[in-house]
C-alpha cells in the first residue's frame, strides 16, 4: 500500500499565489490563508475584508479551477462555523487510504462506539468512525465507480472484526448477485445472501415481525433498549414469552445491509418503502439497524418517506446537482472526484464533512471471511423467508390486486397446479400475455408461497399439489 505523500511546499505557494493572484484580477478584496492538505484534496483558505460578499469568491469558481488547472473545485463560503472561505482543489497525486491503516488505529482501538464503522480520513487526515447505533439507519448513494461498494465493504469488515456471530446478525441483499457473495460463508449471516426480489419482500415482513417481538420481550422484562434487556438480572422462575416459551438471555444486534435499493423499488416499491420505513422508525432501541446503498438516488427510489428516516448520509459522486440534492438535500457530490472521495452528514446534525473512503481489496476481504467461517458454523432461520399470514393474502374479490389481475394470477395457479410447470415463458404462452406481465405474476406467486426461488438453471419448487393446496412439507 503506498505511504502517504508529503505535501510540496513549493507547489503549495504556487497555489496561493494563484488565487490570490486570482482574487486580486477580479477586485475582490481577499487574502489567501493557511494550507492543509488532506488525503484527496487541499483545503485553502480565503479571509475576505469586512464588507465583501461571499458569494463574489463563489461567483469566479469556474476562473479559479482554470487557473488552478484543477479538474474540480468546490467552493465552501463560507466554511460552516467559520469566519472564512474554504477551497477543496483536488491534489495531484492523491492517497490511498488502507482499511488495515485504520483498524490498527488508536481511535478504532479505544472506541465506545457500540457497532463502530470505519468510514474514512478527513481532509485533516484524521480518522473517522460512525457508531451505527447513533445513526441509528445510513443511507449510501453514488454512482458506479464512485467508491460506494467499497464502503459497504469496509463497513462489513468493520463488524466482523469486531463481533461474533452471537452478538451480531446480517441479512444481506444484493440484487446485483455478485457484490455479496464472497461473504456466503459468513456464519453472521441469518439466511443466505438475498438476491430475489420476493425474498426481500419476505426477509423485511420478517425483520418488522422480529422488531415487533423484540418490544413485547423488552416489555415482559421491563428493559427499554436492547443494552437493558442484555444487562438485565437473572428473571424470575417462570418468565415465558407471549408463545410460553423462555425469554433468551442475551439478543444480538441485526445488521440489514442492501446494496442497491432501486432494482427492488422498482418491482416492489410499497412493500419495500412501507417496511422500511416502519424499521426505520422504531427499530433503533431493540437493536436491528439498517444501511442501504443505491447508485440512482432519484426521487422515485429515494422518497420523501426514506429520506426522512435516514438522516446519516454518505454521498459519492453522482451525475448531476439533482442527484446532489436528492441524497444531501444541497449541491457538491457532483463535483467529487470519485474512487472513494465523499461527503459525509453526521447523525448529530453537524457540518458535511468531506472525507476519503477506505479502501479493501476483495483478497482482504477473503481472508478476513475465511478466518471467521472457521469460528464458527452457520446457522440459518428459515422463518425468515417463509411467507407470513400478512404476506400470503387469499387469492379473492377483496384481494389487494384488481379483479383483471386476480383472475390472471388464479389462472396461472391453476395452469401450475396441474401441468407441474412453473416458468415464466411457459405461462407466457399459456395465458398468451407479455413476458414483463408473467414474470410479474410468477413473482406475485412466489411471494405467495405458491412456487420456491429461481435457483440457477434449476426449474422452480411448486409448493402447491394438484388441487391448488399447499403441501405439507
Amino acid at each position: 500500500m503506498p505511504e502517504k505523500r508529503a505535501a510540496d511546499p513549493r507547489e503549495l505557494r504556487r497555489a496561493m499565489r494563484v488565487i490570490q493572484d486570482t482574487l486580486d484580477s477580479f477586485g475582490i478584496d481577499a487574502e489567501a490563508g493557511e494550507v492543509t492538505r488532506g488525503p484527496r484534496v487541499t483545503l485553502f483558505e480565503v479571509n475576505p475584508a469586512r464588507g465583501v460578499r461571499v458569494e463574489s469568491v463563489s461567483a469566479i469558481g469556474n476562473n479559479l479551477a482554470m487557473e488552478l488547472s484543477a479538474v474540480s473545485l468546490r467552493i465552501l463560503a463560507p466554511v460552516p462555523g467559520e469566519d472564512y472561505i474554504g477551497l477543496e482543489v483536488p491534489n495531484r497525486e492523491g492517497d490511498i487510504v488502507s482499511c488495515r491503516e485504520l483498524m490498527t488505529s488508536d481511535l478504532w482501538r479505544e472506541t465506545r462506539a457500540r457497532l463502530p464503522l470505519i468510514v474514512g480520513k478527513n481532509i485533516r487526515g484524521s480518522d473517522v468512525v460512525l457508531d451505527l447505533t447513533r445513526a441509528p439507519h445510513l443511507l449510501v448513494a453514488g454512482a458506479t465507480g464512485s467508491g460506494k461498494s467499497v464502503c459497504l465493504n469496509a463497513m462489513l469488515m468493520s463488524l466482523l472484526f469486531r463481533f461474533t456471530p452471537d452478538e451480531l446478525q446480517l441479512i444481506l441483499i444484493d440484487p446485483k448477485v455478485v457484490e455479496f457473495s464472497i461473504y456466503n460463508r459468513l456464519p453472521h449471516l441469518i439466511v443466505p445472501v438475498i438476491t430475489d426480489t420476493p425474498d426481500v419482500v419476505m426477509a423485511l415482513s420478517w425483520l418488522v415481525r422480529e422488531m415487533e417481538r423484540r418490544y413485547r420481550l423488552m416489555a415482559k422484562v421491563g428493559a427499554r433498549n436492547l443494552d437493558g434487556f442484555n444487562q438485565r438480572p437473572t428473571d424470575p422462575p417462570g418468565t415465558k414469552d407471549d408463545d410460553g416459551n423462555a425469554i433468551p438471555e442475551r439478543l444480538p444486534f441485526i445488521v440489514l445491509v442492501i446494496d442497491e435499493l432501486a432494482d427492488i423499488m422498482l418491482t416492489a416499491r410499497e412493500h419495500v418503502e412501507r417496511n422500511l420505513t416502519r424499521i426505520a422508525q422504531m427499530s433503533r432501541a431493540v437493536g436491528i439497524h439498517t444501511i442501504i446503498a443505491t447508485q440512482r438516488p432519484s426521487v422515485n427510489i429515494i422518497t420523501g418517506i426514506i429520506k426522512a428516516n435516514y438522516p446519516t448520509r454518505i454521498a459519492f459522486q453522482v451525475s448531476s446537482q439533482i442527484d446532489s440534492r436528492t441524497i444531501l438535500d444541497g449541491k457538491g457530490a457532483e463535483s467529487l472526484l470519485g474512487r472513494g472521495d465523499m461527503l459525509f452528514k453526521a447523525p448529530d446534525g453537524s457540518r458535511m464533512q468531506r472525507l476519503q473512503g477506505v479502501f479493501v481489496e476483495d483478497l482482504e476481504i477473503e481472508h478476513a471471511v475465511a478466518h471467521v467461517s472457521r469460528q464458527a458454523g452457520q446457522t440459518f432461520d428459515e422463518a425468515v423467508l417463509r411467507p407470513s399470514e400478512d404476506d400470503l393474502p387469499a387469492l379473492e374479490a377483496g384481494d389487494e390486486l384488481d379483479e383483471a389481475e386476480r383472475r390472471l394470477v388464479q389462472a396461472a395457479l391453476d395452469i401450475i397446479a396441474r401441468d407441474r410447470r412453473a416458468s415464466t415463458s411457459y405461462i407466457q404462452r399459456r395465458l398468451r400475455i407479455g413476458y414483463n406481465r408473467a414474470a410479474t405474476i410468477i413473482e406475485t406467486l412466489q411471494l405467495r408461497g405458491v412456487l420456491g426461488p429461481q435457483i440457477g438453471s434449476a426449474p422452480r419448487e411448486i409448493l402447491v399439489d394438484e388441487s391448488g393446496a399447499f403441501i405439507d412439507v
